[in-house]
């Protein structure tokens, strides 16, 4: 007699070659896995494969990873099937047939989970976090992976985007049964360091994937240029696993003064708590987003957010959190940071992680996962 857990199918998640990789998604997993046992599958192309499939155990959830040969696109979907299939018979043979399937993230995985689903006859959730649905310009590989969201979303039984600015995305290029917002997950450690209020606040901080194209970095470092003209004791910190000759280019095209500005690659995700809690606002510029989950990690540390409303969770933010920029220009920007040092003084701190804690904490995201599986009949 076997256990009953649901099959979660990760198109992304940490690995040997990328252990930052899906980290959110791994996060996600986790929490869910608190209140219910899980089975996590990942399959994934990279330069160094391992013939066996892989499992581990962590705590209430295992994970079972295929790291295959790299090849061409077309060959990558056609491997990823063809062994993922596989894959899940031998889970199916040690654990038995899931109750259900959980798709986190749509490429390549949707397309499988839709046939397990099929095939076991169990229903079939799938959380999206691309910003796919929410770009303009589409390369002719994200039309192709669009294209492949598009015909197999509608086959679930429920979509879970993570934001409502994300749901309004999805569903105006996707048809859907059914769609239930639940959020991205902050994890403890973000609750559980010293809240720190600075008598002089001067510290800025961003961090990101470091991408102009989404992020705008260019507008972020232009704004501190025009910021540092009234307030030079002002400094920033970047903090991305872009490429930081791309970022140091810009600043030398841009001309922009490196004084105080701090410019620093990937760091462990453990780390990012006290980063935060050493500085005193988060500057987020982006032009699209699906969530914006280090703004709510932001808040979780009690650090107020300086935005525009570029989707995801930004739209939340409000003179008690921060604050929302109403002109997407370098001025506004640099308006907007100059304002919010000068009234910081205000912020509550406090209340700011509070406000957190009750919306993106695990109890909280956990909670509102196995109300979703129970209005399935999954528990």
């Amino acid at each position: 007699m076997h256990d009953k857990y649901i099959l979660h199918i990760a198109s992304w998640y940490p690995h040997q070659e990328s252990p930052y990789e899906g980290d959110f998604v791994d996060r996600h997993i986790r929490c869910i896995s608190t209140r219910v046992n899980g089975i996590v599958y990942f399959g994934k192309a990279v330069n160094k494969p391992l013939a066996k499939l892989q499992t581990a155990q962590n705590e209430n959830c295992k994970v079972y990873k295929r790291l295959f040969q790299r090849a061409g696109s077309l060959s990558n979907y056609s491997k990823y099937h063809a062994l993922g299939n596989r894959d899940i018979s031998s889970i199916v043979e040690d654990n038995g047939i899931p109750i259900a399937i959980h798709c986190h993230a749509g490429f390549p995985g949707l397309s499988l989970s839709t046939a397990l689903s099929d095939r076991y006859n169990i229903p079939l959730i799938f959380t999206e976090h691309s910003t796919i649905y929410q770009q303009e310009k589409l390369s002719i590989k994200d039309k192709i992976v669009l294209w492949h969201l598009k015909k197999y979303i509608s086959k679930a039984d429920v979509v879970c985007p993570v934001s409502q600015a994300h749901a309004n995305a999805i569903s105006s290029k996707c048809i859907t049964k059914n769609i239930d917002i639940i959020p991205n997950v902050v994890t403890n450690p973000f609750y559980e360091t010293l809240l720190k209020k600075s008598p002089k606040p001067h510290k800025l901080l961003h961090i990101s994937s470091l991408d102009d194209d989404q992020k705008n970095i260019t507008d972020i470092l232009k704004a501190f240029n025009l910021v540092r003209l009234n307030k030079p004791e002002t400094s920033l910190t970047l903090v991305g696993n872009g490429n930081i000759k791309v970022i140091k280019r810009l600043i030398k095209r841009h001309k922009i003064d490196i004084t105080n500005l701090n410019i620093n690659g990937p760091i462990d995700h453990t780390s990012i708590p006290k980063l935060m809690t050493d500085h005193d606002l988060f500057v987020l510029w982006s032009r699209y987003e699906s969530f914006s989950l280090v703004v709510a990690e932001s808040w979780a540390s009690g650090l107020p957010v300086i935005c525009n409303d570029s989707g995801g969770i930004t739209g939340e933010n409000n003179d008690s959190l921060g604050s929302l920029a109403q002109d997407y220009t370098v001025e506004g920007l640099a308006e907007t940071i100059n304002d919010s040092l000068d009234r910081y003084h205000k912020f509550d701190i406090t209340a700011i992680r509070q406000y957190a804690l009750d919306r993106y904490s695990e109890s909280s995201v956990s909670h509102k996962y196995v109300e979703l599986y129970k209005s399935l009949h999954i528990l």
